[in-house]
């Protein structure tokens, strides 16, 4: 059993943002709206200490998202972002489904001339964070384990982000830089995120951007241990990936991204290590 214990990571590390970080906020009444799957598969993980673990069971994660935006002001913009549908298994049990915390915030653009603007999104859990997966095959003793593999961490978030962005070349490049707290309850240890991403547009209709992403624990205090690897206590990584959005038309969009983890600037602990693949489709007006 304690193989399993080892497994659980923090569930938004896992879920990667297609949409864009950046400065400027929607016009008001203008929407955007997106929808995507996404799949991940890995047997390597970090434990709390850095220590690679690679002849495990290997953990799976599938999830179905929906993301939002709505232009209430020029300079004021709501967002929704909600992981409809996760799917969890190790090779060695039977899939559970669960739906992700839902993270509802507001985005503020503190300037009117200069895309620079400060976020705040609260994650509410959608469930305790139990979600149990029983094993394959019987153990030693004849009876089946029960993992859990939990979709929703059980815990209230808010996340905080100031990001700032500048466009070149008559708006067909950008560039954008943010960084931000995740104060958690539950006595889990906050934690900090910072990060970057450029974009250039192509022929008029393709986007390709390149992000870089960092997450550290913040707090100076033990956390939560009992929750630890149910639920990410002491996750850092250096994350990055790449998206491509094609725009099918005025309004709608194909979107594909891909994403991993490095430990370049930041030492991968307590996270499974493995590529990330999505697909979507996003409508604006």
């Amino acid at each position: 059993m304690k193989k399993y214990w080892y497994a659980i990571v923090v569930l938004v590390s896992i879920i990667p943002q297609l949409q864009a970080q950046s400065g400027w906020t929607r016009k008001a009444k203008s929407f955007y709206v997106q929808s995507s799957i996404s799949h991940y598969s890995s047997r390597d993980y970090y434990s709390t200490e850095g220590t690679l673990f690679n002849s495990g069971s290997r953990f799976n994660s599938s999830a179905l998202i929906l993301y939002g935006e709505y232009g209430i002001t020029n300079r004021l913009t709501a967002l929704v972002d909600l992981p409809a549908l996760i799917l969890n298994s190790f090779n060695s049990t039977e899939t559970v489904a669960g739906v992700g915390s839902l993270k509802a915030g507001l985005k503020y653009k503190l300037f009117n001339e200069l895309p620079i603007a400060i976020q705040a999104d609260f994650e509410i859990p959608t469930d305790d964070g139990t979600n149990f997966a029983r094993s394959k095959q019987p153990n030693a003793l004849g009876t089946f384990d029960r993992i859990n593999l939990p979709t929703s961490d059980g815990e209230f978030n808010v996340w905080t982000t100031l990001v700032g962005s500048h466009s070149f070349g008559q708006g067909k490049t950008y560039a954008s830089l943010y960084t931000g707290i995740n104060f958690r309850t539950e006595s889990f240890s906050n934690q900090f995120q910072a990060g970057g991403e450029i974009g250039h547009l192509f022929f008029e209709k393709l986007y390709l951007i390149g992000k870089l992403r960092i997450l550290e624990k913040l707090s100076s205090g033990e956390g939560n241990q009992g929750g630890s690897f149910l639920y990410g206590e002491g996750t850092t990584f250096t994350s990055y990936g790449f998206n491509a959005i094609y725009k099918t038309g005025k309004h709608m969009s194909l979107i594909a991204a891909y994403s991993d983890y490095a430990g370049f600037i930041v030492e991968r602990r307590n996270v499974y290590d493995g590529p990330t693949f999505s697909l979507g489709i996003s409508f604006e007006y």
